[in-house]
Order: C-alpha cells, then sequence, then structure tokens
C-alpha cells in the first residue's frame, strides 16, 4: 500500500465536498475579466452534471473524450467526470495543426471532441475511421445545465487510465502516456509534502490545462489537498500579479518562458502587492535573473523537474534551506532516482549520466504508452530491483543530491514549456521537393528556452528560399514548431555509418 491508496481524483472532490461543502474551491476568470465560482458542493454536482452528459453522449468505461480547447472549467469537470465514469480525457492544443490533431483523434480512437465555436468545423471535416461527435463548449454548457446534480450510477477502479496526454518525445510521432488516477494521486501527494501545499492555499493556475504542467504541479495537488483553486483563461505577463492580488493567491505554478517574460514586463505596483509564497517552475534562470526575480517580486521560487511519463515531479528545490537554484532540485520523499552510464552503471559525483526513476508503472508512474509496446519497453526499463523508467536527459548530481542538467535528450528541443521533436519537423521540410537533406536543432533563446533552426541543403539545379521552408511548415504543424532561423548549406556533417552531426551543426551558429 502506498499513500494514492485506491483513491480516485473523483472521490477526492466528493470527500472535501461531503465535508466542506459550502467552502470555495473553483474560480476561472474569463478573458474579458469576468469570473464564475463554484463551493466544493457546487463543484461536484457539475461534476455529476459532466458524467450524466457524457453517458447521454455514449461515453462510458474505456472510451475517450478530447478535449481541443484553452483553459476553460470543462477540464476539470470533464476529467473528475471521466474518473467517476471509468472514461478517459485526451486534452490536445488548440493552436495544433489540422494533420496533428487528426492523428491524435485516430491513434486514441476518441468518440466525442469538445472545442471552440472557431474549430467546429475543422474537427468536423476530418476523415473519422469511427463514429465522433464533435459539441462546442457553448453547447456543452448548455447541455449541463439541463441534467441533474446527483451522481449517476459508476463504479470504475482507481487503476483505470483517466487520461492520455500525448508528448513529441524524441521520435517522429507523439506517444500517448497513459495516466491512472492512482498515479496523479502519487504525483499530487508527493508535490504536497515537497511544496508544504495546505488547505488554506489558494493556487493560481494561468499555464494550459492540455499540457502535464498545469495539472501535475498545480490542478491535482490543489485537489488533493482540499485548497481553492483560481483557473485563468491564459497566462497573460501583463495581468498575472494583478490577478495573484485580485484572487489573493498564496501559489503559482510556473516555467522558464513566463518567468523571463514576467522579467521583461515593466514595474507595476501588484508585483510585490500580492501573496505569492511559493512559485514552482521547471527549466533555469541565470544567476542574474533569479537575483532579479527575488529583487523586484519578492515571490520566492521552487525549481522543479518531472515529466508527463513520470507523472509526479521526482526533483525539487528543498523547501526550506538552500534551495539551490542552478540544480533542478534533489529527490524528494516518494521517488527514487539515478544517474547511469550507457552500460546502467552508477555514475560517480559530478560525472554526467541518464537521469532514470524508479516507479511502479500505472500507481507512481505512467502506466505505458498507448499502442506502443516497443517505445514503453525502451522507456520502462525492468531491473533486478523494479522498473526504472529513463528519461533521456542527461545529468549530473553533486555531493549533496543535487541533480544539474547537462543536456536534453536525443533531438528533443524545449520551447515555451513543450517538447519538439526535432525529427517531425525534419520529416515536414523533407516533403519540399527542392530539399536534398535536412537537420533541425534547438538553440538558446532568451525567452523560450530554446529556438527552432533549420539547416537544408538544396538539391543541384533548384532554388528555395526560407520564407518558404517557414510557410510550408506553418501550414502543417503547430506554429511553435515553425523554424525561426533557416540556413542553407552545401552538405551535412556526418559520421562514418551516417548519422548527422548536430553537435557541429550547433557550432555553426554560435
Amino acid at each position: 500500500m502506498d499513500i494514492a491508496g485506491q483513491r480516485t481524483l473523483y472521490t477526492c472532490l466528493r470527500d472535501h465536498a461531503a465535508r466542506k461543502p459550502d467552502a470555495a474551491w473553483l474560480a476561472f476568470e474569463e478573458e474579458d475579466g469576468g469570473i464564475r465560482r463554484w463551493s466544493f458542493a457546487e463543484g461536484l454536482g457539475a461534476v455529476h452534471q459532466a458524467a450524466r452528459f457524457l453517458q447521454a453522449h455514449g461515453i462510458g468505461p474505456g472510451h475517450v473524450v478530447n478535449l481541443h480547447l484553452a483553459n476553460h472549467p470543462a477540464y476539470p469537470q470533464l476529467i473528475l467526470a471521466a474518473s467517476y465514469l471509468g472514461a478517459t480525457v485526451l486534452p490536445s492544443a488548440p493552436n495544433a495543426s489540422t494533420e496533428e490533431i487528426a492523428y491524435l483523434l485516430d491513434h486514441s480512437e476518441a468518440r466525442l471532441v469538445i472545442t471552440t465555436a472557431e474549430l467546429a468545423p475543422t474537427i468536423a471535416r476530418l476523415p473519422a475511421p469511427a463514429p465522433r461527435s464533435v459539441l462546442t463548449t457553448a453547447a456543452y454548457e448548455s447541455e449541463l445545465a439541463r441534467h441533474p446534480t446527483t451522481a449517476p450510477l459508476a463504479s470504475p477502479a482507481a487503476s483505470h487510465v483517466v487520461q492520455l496526454l500525448y508528448t513529441s518525445g524524441t521520435t517522429s510521432r507523439p506517444k500517448g502516456v497513459m495516466l491512472t488516477d492512482t498515479a496523479l494521486i502519487y504525483g499530487a501527494e508527493v508535490f504536497r509534502g515537497a511544496t508544504g501545499l495546505r488547505e488554506d492555499d489558494h493556487h493560481l493556475i494561468s499555464l494550459p490545462l492540455y499540457h502535464a504542467a498545469a495539472q501535475c504541479h498545480a490542478l491535482w495537488p490543489s485537489l488533493v489537498t482540499g485548497c481553492r483553486i483560481t483557473i485563468t483563461a491564459r497566462f497573460s505577463g501583463r495581468r498575472f500579479f494583478s490577478q495573484a492580488v485580485r484572487h489573493d493567491c498564496t501559489m503559482a505554478a510556473l516555467f522558464g518562458a513566463p518567468l523571463r517574460i514576467l522579467l521583461s514586463q515593466p514595474p507595476h505596483p501588484d508585483q510585490t502587492r500580492h501573496r505569492l509564497r511559493n512559485v514552482t517552475f521547471a527549466q533555469n534562470l541565470t544567476s542574474v535573473q533569479y537575483d532579479e526575480w527575488h529583487r523586484r517580486f519578492r515571490a520566492p521560487l521552487q525549481q522543479l523537474w518531472g515529466m508527463t511519463e513520470t507523472t509526479g515531479l521526482p526533483l525539487m528545490s528543498p523547501l526550506t534551506g538552500d534551495r539551490r537554484l542552478a540544480a533542478m532540485g534533489r529527490p524528494v520523499v516518494g521517488y527514487e532516482v539515478k544517474i547511469v552510464d550507457e552500460a546502467g552503471r552508477e555514475v560517480g559525483v559530478d560525472e554526467p549520466g541518464q537521469l532514470i526513476v524508479r516507479g511502479t508503472p500505472g500507481r507512481t508512474i505512467m502506466a505505458g504508452y498507448l499502442k506502443n509496446p516497443e517505445a514503453t519497453a525502451r522507456t520502462l526499463q525492468q531491473h533486478a530491483d523494479g522498473v526504472w523508467l529513463y528519461s533521456g536527459d542527461t545529468v549530473r548530481g553533486d555531493a549533496d543530491g543535487f541533480v544539474y542538467f547537462v543536456d536534453r535528450g536525443k533531438d528533443l528541443i524545449k520551447r515555451g514549456g513543450e517538447n519538439i521533436s526535432s525529427s517531425e519537423i525534419e520529416g515536414v521540410i523533407a516533403l519540399l521537393p527542392a530539399v536534398a537533406d535536412v537537420a533541425v536543432i534547438g538553440l538558446p533563446d532568451p525567452i523560450k528556452d530554446e529556438a527552432v533552426a533549420a539547416v537544408i541543403v538544396v538539391k543541384p539545379g533548384q532554388t528555395l528560399a526560407a520564407a518558404a521552408v517557414q510557410s510550408h511548415c506553418a501550414a502543417h504543424l503547430s506554429a511553435f514548431k515553425v523554424p525561426e532561423q533557416v540556413r542553407f548549406v552545401e552538405t551535412l556533417p556526418r559520421t562514418s555509418v551516417g548519422k548527422i552531426q548536430k553537435a557541429i551543426i550547433r557550432t555553426w551558429f554560435a
């Protein structure tokens, strides 16, 4: 037995609603500043309505529902309803390209899509090998109001896959990470202990809910703890601290790019008028930026590291004492990590190696990748002492247990909190008739962590412009994957076995 027990996300909300029905639970700030609010009892009633809504649309155990939209109350309502029914929710980025969303829907076999009025016609036109319904958020909310707030009949297991979160990783096709109620609760409990999250806290969530970060180091820890939550329609550098003041928030979750955006804002009184006592984040700033952050905003930072696959955050800065923010953190209670060489042997202090995490699939880490046993076996490897999740990240550890980032997994680009597969972009560029060879790399970016750069060899006698490459990519990929830099060369450096030497290419941009 472990700290998750047999709880589900739904039973966590149900138990809080029974204990403190009238206490404030959830607020949602619209783009225009309007606010909708729910107490714990009202939130539970809305989840029951959402469960009845799903049943009315033929959704039951094992069925997949896609949420193709920005932050909206539908996220907590429908994920918790799926937790109750035994169904699965697939969040997707609303800026995904037509090809990307078509793949996600087909691969997951989603039966129902909730999206915006603007995107609904595009979704409805996608080829559908299986019957699929498409509804707008307006239709969802209209139907929701017509259902009773009492719980329908259902009996899900805590071990069922409640969410599919697709991650690019290092392959050309996104992999569907299968997350159970149990694993999400386990990760939330670990987060609660490592951050000191309390029932009287108020968590500000402005990161996108289709991403693991907003859920795993904000939404679910707050639900498990029973504290208040305010979700904003989107992150705004101009409004973030004013929102923290307006809602009297004490906790917030961000990552590197939003922190740098906030540092770029002009001074404002709300930047020090807030009550934020802890801001968790991922991805390093410079020492100068850390100093400026604490001087200007007086909001303590706590760095963390995790993957969608780990569900929780195995590394975090200590809650007390030296947080040593240049490091990713150090192992927290609830997770065990190692740094190993290519042979799987632990490396010494300050020696680089791959970061691996021990866990129980479906209970403390992901259950695996949907319909991809080969990738699952590569990532979740059975050792004599249990299953270890191989992160692909190269790190080093110091004598005090702090872990420092060295390099990202093969061909993985990190941009504004999103994982980008370089091979995916290379495959799109290679479709251009004039392209003979291509390599895509990530370059340091002062705001978004990394910028996407493409290096192209053009076929003899052909011509190609950088703008044409970018236009072609924009037609096939999400906007954040489109290369910002395009360079043409005569040949790409390769090893004796034909592997492109991207380390050499990066020096060209230095």
